[in-house]
């Protein structure tokens, strides 16, 4: 099992032909150009703190995390939900064949009708390129609120998820 360690900046060190530094969350892809990413995730419907719905997954170029924003508009007389989540990869490797890891930390900001949450996370996700640019991972992330509607917080939750990321 090979791994990569991110610096602070976002620096993969693992993968450096002729010297170059090398940039981007993802292993086999920083020194390809390869920076930016979308595509899609769907809660895996255990824990809480994902929408119900699915969320949009992407990467900017030049910014280190990956981010999810989500929607959820129930029916029925639930509970309408937006989040976003911006996640660093900080330790990424090879599992093994195709199949990557990485793990690190993460915000989550939660807004319902109900109010908001704010929290930190720590995603930790399998990852799998059966062809490049195409990703598929899962990921399970224990998460913390630390801020609710109703002031300082510190309830625990589980956020789980599956998608697919298309690199770029």
């Amino acid at each position: 099992m090979s791994t990569t360690n991110l610096s602070a900046g976002g620096k993969n060190e693992k993968e450096n032909p002729g010297g170059k530094l090398c940039v981007g969350p993802l292993h086999g892809y920083s020194c390809l150009g390869q920076h930016g990413a979308i595509g899609g995730e769907f809660s895996l419907g255990i824990g809480s703190g994902l929408p119900g719905s699915a969320l949009l997954s992407f990467r900017i170029p030049g910014i280190p995390p990956v981010f999810g924003l989500g929607l959820s508009i129930p029916g029925n007389g639930g509970r309408s939900s937006l989040v976003l989540l911006a996640d660093w990869w900080l330790a990424q490797g090879n599992l093994v064949g195709f199949v990557d890891y990485y793990i690190g930390p993460g915000a989550f900001l939660g807004i319902t009708d109900g109010g908001a949450q704010l929290g930190l996370r720590v995603p930790i996700g399998l990852d799998a390129y059966p062809i490049k640019p195409l990703e598929f991972f899962i990921e399970f992330a224990p998460a913390v609120n630390i801020l609710s509607g109703s002031g300082v917080s510190s309830s625990f939750e589980l956020q789980a998820g599956f998608g697919f990321r298309f690199w770029f």
